[in-house]
């Protein structure tokens, strides 16, 4: 009796989000996997908001980016009728499984920043993205270490996968070519996302190298780049190093902020301009449902932030 009772429940409750859908508009599920970084948050309100602008009926999950969790909400959401699925778990496996079971019930996905086989993609381009960034760098270590480099050393997530690991690899690979740095001197420290180890690979790898001078730090995000910049401020390695990453998260920006006189190792950071993003992923969602032509791939413009054009930077997202 309780079994036939819970089917009807559920019964109930995907026939009354159908309903919904119907009566409403679209339905839009997102698949987030945090909301304790800034760029998440930024991105996650972005969508609410560009969502609500539209009449579209927005419900957001956090699966901690837990693949088991990132089934359960998909499942979730079949199961309640939306129109799409939005998903920024950057679960290149889980993502690809995901779409394929979507797909099968003729419902689409968009992956953020991380390509997923069978989704339809929004983000940046990350080895470009790493490229750009890395150019900008080569400027600043002509100026801070007089045009020699020792050591790039990328703290990096390999959980997220190869597609976001390039927005590194292009950084590292130009920084090296540009200076000759050697294979053996191009680090690569696994940090799994964390920040706590993020600051112990950081500080062992210092300490491993006393008379290192002049190194580049490569963080795949803000998160990293600041508690990489935490260990050389406490260690006293500010003169002998520089650090870029990846979003313009307030971390960075604020840090340029507090040091408008260049005394900081943490010295450029790549935006996507995530404040655009809600905006143009539901865009992009609404064309989708509407039956319209839409490019598989998506991809959010790249500004390298430093001191030089900080304060127009800034003006641009006040605008």
């Amino acid at each position: 009796m309780k079994k036939v009772l819970a089917l009807v429940l559920m019964a109930m409750l995907v026939l009354s989000a159908a309903a919904f859908a119907e009566e409403d508009g679209w339905y839009i599920g997102y698949s987030n996997q945090q909301r304790s970084e800034d760029f998440f948050i930024t991105v996650g309100d972005g969508l609410a908001a560009a969502a609500a602008e539209n009449g579209i009926q927005f419900e957001e999950s956090i699966t901690d980016r837990d693949a088991v969790k990132m089934t359960q909400v998909v499942d979730t959401y079949i199961l309640k009728g939306v129109d799409m699925v939005i998903d920024f778990n950057v679960l290149a496996e889980t993502g690809a499984e995901m779409a394929a079971k979507l797909s099968a019930e003729g419902i689409p996905m968009i992956s953020i920043d991380c390509l997923y086989d069978g989704a339809y993609f929004f983000g940046v381009n990350n080895y470009d993205a790493g490229v750009v960034l890395g150019t900008a760098a080569i400027d600043v270590v002509n100026e801070k270490f007089g045009g020699e480099l020792e050591y790039v050393v990328v703290l990096y997530d390999s959980s997220a996968g190869a597609d976001v690991q390039a927005r590194v690899d292009g950084a590292a690979e130009v920084l090296a070519e540009e200076f000759s740095v050697p294979a053996e001197n191009v680090v690569y420290l696994d940090c799994m996302a964390d920040d706590t180890k993020t600051t112990s690979l950081t500080r062992d790898w210092l300490n491993s190298h006393p008379d290192a001078s002049k190194i580049v730090f490569i963080g795949q995000n803000d998160d990293r780049g600041y508690a990489i910049n935490n260990v050389v401020n406490s260690d006293q390695r500010v003169e002998d190093s520089i650090i870029i990453s990846h979003n313009a998260d307030p971390s960075a920006v604020e840090n340029l902020q507090a040091h408008p006189d260049g005394d900081t190792a943490w010295l450029l950071t790549a935006s996507y301009n995530s404040h655009l993003y809600g905006e143009q992923v539901i865009d992009m969602a609404m064309k989708i449902l509407n039956g319209e032509e839409v490019d598989d791939q998506v991809y959010a413009k790249v500004t390298v932030v430093g001191l030089d054009n900080l304060d127009e930077y800034l003006a641009s997202i006040e605008g």
